[in-house]
Formats: structure tokens, sequence, C-alpha cells
């Protein structure tokens, strides 16, 4: 009776446990595909921008857009500024955008003091 009993225990317990997982990995899955959306196949690089828009972005934006505010260009070149922080505040939350922006804003100020 009691082996029965083990035997009816260790099955719900296993059944339980398959659930879970499978729900777990359903939901992995459609993460997956939510994120792929885009066309990228490249899933780690896509989890790691996310990771990082989610820890380093918010310091990467506002050290940015204190280098480039419109208000500490000259006024010829001001415009392009006003473009760059625009497109900065839009990619706010987007780490990888910001990477890029970052290379730019560096080679437009790299530009601004070689012409002064």
């Amino acid at each position: 009776m009691i082996k029965y009993i083990l035997i009816g225990v260790s099955f719900c317990a296993f059944l339980s446990w398959y659930i879970i997982t499978y729900k777990k990995r359903k939901i992995r899955k459609e993460l997956k595909k939510r994120v792929l959306k885009d066309g990228t196949r490249d899933y780690k690089e896509t989890a790691q921008n996310i990771v990082n828009s989610i820890s380093k972005s918010k310091k990467l934006y506002k050290e940015l857009i204190v280098k480039i505010h419109p208000d500490k260009i000259q006024t010829d070149k001001r415009e392009k500024a006003q473009d760059i922080s625009a497109r900065l505040t839009q990619s706010k939350r987007n780490y990888s955008e910001l990477s890029s922006l970052e290379i730019e804003i560096n080679n437009f100020l790299k530009e601004q003091n070689g012409k002064i």
C-alpha cells in the first residue's frame, strides 16, 4: 500500500515539475520570438543590449547630453548639435544606439575644437 502511495506522490511531483518547466520554456521561446522580430538572428547580442539598456543607458545618456547640449556649441554648428541631441533623446533607452552616438559626438566635438 505504501509503495503505491509513494509511486503516486512521485508521479504527481514529476508531473508538476514538468508542467512548470514547460511553461518556463514556452515563455522563454515567446520572448525570444518577440525580441528577434526585427529580423536579427543574434539573440545573445540583442539580449546583451537589453541588459545594458536597463543598467547602463541612463548614465551614458546623461553624460552625452551634457557634452552635446546645443547651448554649449558655437552658433554655426548649433543646428547639427540640435539634430544629434534629438536623436540622443529618441534613443535614450537603447544602449547600442547610445554607443554609436557617443562615437559620433566625440568626432563632432573633435571637429568643433579643431576649428576654434
